[in-house]
């Protein structure tokens, strides 16, 4: 009887997780997408630093050197067309620490950079829309 429930709840799971296009994070608002992209960083940064003992000014200085010329490009996009508050408060969402494991794991430096190249084909998608 366990093995059912178990079975059933893992397909639920999984039928909740669709690779059909369309689905997931093309759907999501722009203002979503960038949220989600700001707790992945602060996720990745967090994981970086307290589970691996890495200097927190070394990994700010890598992540400004990687991603500090998009991130602003995207930042300034999303600011003309929704304005600096809704940045402001998109930016403010909580952030879960991550747990530590045995070797770092790159999933959250992955899911932000994934999710900033969406918005940045997002907004030259519009740009070239507008003109």
């Amino acid at each position: 009887m366990k093995a059912v429930a178990a079975t059933a709840g893992m397909l639920l799971a999984l039928a909740a997780c669709s690779t059909a296009p369309g689905t997931g994070w093309t759907r999501a608002s722009d203002l979503s997408v960038y949220s989600a992209m700001h707790v992945f960083a602060r996720a990745a940064i967090d994981q970086e630093a307290y589970c691996f003992g890495r200097d927190p000014a070394r990994i700010n200085a890598d992540w400004d050197h990687d991603f500090r010329a998009r991130q602003g490009a995207v930042s300034f996009a999303l600011t003309r067309r929704y304005g600096a508050e809704a940045l402001a408060e998109a930016r403010a969402s909580y952030a879960p620490r991550v747990p530590c494991g045995d070797v770092p794991d790159p999933q959250w430096r992955t899911r932000y950079t994934r999710l900033l190249r969406l918005l940045e084909i997002r907004l030259r998608m519009a740009a070239e829309g507008e003109s």
